[in-house]
């Protein structure tokens, strides 16, 4: 195969190879929205949107994260949030993923410093690159979590979803009780977002 690495902004990350049975979370709805894009376990927005930072036009991206606190912290304690009500929690469950096949992935950790675009909210360069990435038969792109320091994040395009299996997933709250998962009680205490109940 006649291989192009893809560049961003006139840098050419390295590409990283990671290894079968690794793990990858995520936070999802428990059911499905009617336009969701479900698959192998995953819930997944409908392509075409461009709200995420890797995401293609024509086909869903599923976003996961190195751990379940940084997937919480990436979905329900972001920055810019202030509070967290309870039943949005409620209807969410923590996914773990596991890496079937290896994963082939432009590396952007430690880009951040030269490329802040990596970090904003503006999404035109990402997107781009995202699509030569595709183009160019990687399976996704490794990233810096812009909500956790020092951990990473992954979105996986269709051929690289497809190197996964769900290995597992709980209830964020548990049915019953209303306990709440121990990685939400460390994100929200880490976030200092306040959890609703009324």
């Amino acid at each position: 195969m006649n291989f192009k690495t893809p560049t961003l902004l006139g840098h050419t990350p390295p590409i990283l190879e990671i290894p079968a049975h690794q793990l990858w979370h995520r936070v999802q709805r428990k059911t499905a929205l009617e336009n969701s894009v479900r698959h192998k376990g995953y819930v997944l927005a409908p392509p075409g949107g461009l709200a995420g930072r890797f995401d293609l036009a024509d086909e869903a991206t599923a976003y996961l994260a190195d751990s379940p606190e940084t997937a919480l912290y990436e979905s329900l304690f972001r920055r810019e949030v202030r509070s967290c009500h309870v039943s949005r929690i409620a209807q969410r469950a923590l996914l773990s993923f596991e890496t079937t096949s290896p994963l082939r992935l432009a590396d952007l950790r430690g880009l951040e410093a030269h490329y802040p675009v990596l970090q904003s909210m503006r999404y035109e360069t990402s997107h781009a690159f995202a699509a030569a990435c595709r183009q160019q038969g990687l399976h996704g792109v490794l990233y810096a979590s812009a909500q956790h320091p020092s951990h990473s994040c992954v979105g996986l395009f269709g051929t690289g979803i497809d190197r996964t299996k769900r290995a597992a997933a709980v209830d964020l709250v548990q049915a019953g009780t209303g306990l709440l998962h121990k990685a939400v009680v460390l994100a929200a205490r880490g976030s200092q977002v306040p959890i609703l109940s009324e």
